[in-house]
């Protein structure tokens, strides 16, 4: 009888976890952070969370979750999960557009990161990083 109650208890406790919804951030620099932190973290469920969801930028995230599962090395999973993101820049575009402009200890490589914010929720823009249009 102890083991079922332990058994349902369990369950019960995974499931309600699992309703839980991450609380989103509340502005630029945190979506940002969230982004780039869920992306080396291979999260890309809240990676999408985060972003505009229109097809250019599902696919350029696709692509590089497809990478990240199918490509990545072993050492480099691990490396990009270990490293600090380093915030360089934050430029203000204006009250509703922002570039995070950032790197992490990993690789090093300083990328940019367009922010927007759109009905209050502030959202990244991915085709930002490889295309460079506002």
């Amino acid at each position: 009888m102890m083991k079922k109650l332990s058994l349902i208890l369990v369950v019960a406790i995974g499931l309600y976890a699992c309703k839980q919804k991450r609380e989103r951030p509340t502005d630029e620099v945190d979506t940002a952070r969230q982004f780039i932190r869920s992306s080396l973290n291979g999260d890309y469920e809240w990676a999408r969370e985060l972003m505009i969801k229109d097809s250019l930028n599902l696919y350029e995230l696709g692509v590089i979750e497809k990478k990240y599962n199918e490509e990545m090395s072993k050492k480099d999973k691990e490396g990009y999960k270990n490293s600090t993101i380093v915030i360089h820049s934050v430029e203000n575009v204006s009250d509703t557009v922002a570039i995070v402009n950032y790197s992490n200890t990993y690789k090093n490589k300083p990328m940019p990161l367009k922010v927007i914010k759109r009905d209050g929720i502030w959202q990244v823009d991915l085709n930002y990083t490889f295309t460079g249009n506002l």
